[in-house]
């Protein structure tokens, strides 16, 4: 039978304050003896507080086990549980925003074009209602500016879209179509700040694998076999005790003196023939990407990106030429539009640029710790004696593959209980 959660609670609360009342320094059975609960639920809730406060282990010259904790560990525990609440409505909130927050951008990008189209066109309107005959004028007869041949045709091309010629065929590479369910708006999103964490499954991958390796070891572990997957120093013996807590292990005690981990639940299982799964040497974080978005499919952002970027300071040019034209200036009254134009057409490039910059060294740091786990992999390779010697004791230690099979069960969910009363009653 499941304990209930109130009861698990009030259990982990009641030994943590004999843990502080016992002096910081316990084994399983001071604090059972203390609180009166059962041994082995003290033995999984030490382990579970010692990963969760940083606690460390002490093994006697008998083997026994005890728990170091630092003073102050009740505050860290409490801080833990804390930071948990507020990550889950930190996620709520965010997954109610984000559809809104993605589509934003790219409004926002179409948007701004449109305004800045409809203001060129009103210098344009605006000086042509006011012109003469006077060619020196310049465009339209009135516009202030004088464009030579190269400004005309890049106005041109910052209105209307580049290239102008006819559409060339490339017959080196096939051509590259949008895809049906590309979406302009995402694509400006993943454009300003990606596509996300591409390690979101990474504690997943890591608790498989481990699980995986203890099951290869039938049931029996080191910190050595371990290191590659959860990315610590090899003999460092507290990394083990979050995956104690996870699959319900015990350390123990060779006879030579050194501490392996014994995992007996794991070693239960209802398939007749064991089902290895496929086993990495270590475990590989992914590197992030810029975006995952072809770049073919991306052509409308950085054309709409780059035209608010250039036509807003085209625009803030020009509002400042006009100050000293005999016309007026009619974009004046526009100023905190042109600014604002101004400040989101450069965040859309300087956004992009300050992240490419900043994943170059997230990037740095993940293959940091790939080679660190790989170089935990290698020692495994070309074992020393003394892990050999280790890992030969730790077998001698291991715990025997159960196997549940139908003709085991005494109870199930498939029948009646009456009924399985009457079948097992001779």
């Amino acid at each position: 039978m499941n304990t209930p959660l109130p009861t698990l609670l009030k259990d982990k609360q009641i030994v943590l304050k004999a843990i502080d009342s016992l002096g910081r320094r316990v084994t399983p059975a001071d604090v059972a003896s203390n609180t009166g609960l059962p041994l082995l639920p003290v033995t999984a809730t030490l382990n579970q507080i010692a990963a969760e406060t940083d606690g460390h282990m002490e093994v006697g010259a008998k083997g026994d086990i005890a728990y170091i904790f630092s003073p102050g560990f009740q505050s860290r525990y409490l801080a833990q549980g804390y930071r948990r609440v507020l990550q889950q409505i930190w996620s709520k909130v965010f997954a109610a925003g984000f559809f809104v927050v993605r589509i934003s951008f790219g409004i926002m990008l179409i948007i701004n074009a449109l305004i800045i189209v409809a203001l060129v066109f009103l210098i344009i309107f605006y000086y042509s209602q006011r012109g003469g005959d006077d060619d020196d004028r310049g465009f339209g007869g009135g516009f202030p500016i004088r464009l030579s041949f190269f400004e005309y045709y890049l106005l041109y091309d910052i209105l209307f879209g580049y290239p102008r010629q006819t559409t060339r065929y490339d017959y080196d590479r096939p051509t590259i179509r949008k895809s049906n369910d590309s979406n302009f708006f995402f694509n400006a999103f993943s454009f300003l700040f990606g596509d996300g964490d591409p390690n979101l499954n990474f504690e997943d991958r890591k608790w498989a694998m481990i699980a995986e390796v203890i099951r290869r070891n039938n049931g029996v572990v080191t910190a050595e076999l371990l290191a590659p997957y959860t990315g610590a120093e090899p003999g460092n013996e507290d990394a083990v005790l979050p995956v104690l807590v996870r699959f319900d292990g015990r350390p123990e005690v060779t006879a030579v003196g050194d501490i392996v981990y014994i995992f007996p639940a794991m070693q239960v299982t209802a398939m007749e023939e064991a089902r290895l799964n496929v086993l990495p040497s270590h475990l590989t974080e992914w590197t992030w990407k810029f975006t995952n978005v072809p770049s073919g499919q991306m052509l409308w952002v950085y054309l709409l990106a780059g035209f608010d970027f250039f036509g807003s300071w085209f625009l803030l040019a020009q509002m400042h030429a006009m100050q000293y034209s005999e016309f007026g200036n009619p974009l004046a009254s526009f100023a905190p539009l042109i600014y604002f134009l101004i400040i989101s057409a450069t965040m859309f490039i300087v956004v992009p640029a300050i992240r490419w910059v900043a994943l170059g060294f997230i990037n740095q740091r993940i293959e940091q710790r790939n080679a660190k786990r790989l170089a935990n992999a290698k020692i495994l390779e070309e074992m020393p004696d003394n892990l050999l010697k280790k890992l030969s004791a730790a077998q001698t230690m291991k715990v025997d593959r159960e196997l549940l099979s139908e003709k085991d069960a005494v109870f199930t969910t498939e029948k009646d209980s009456l009924e399985q009363e009457f079948d097992a009653s001779p």
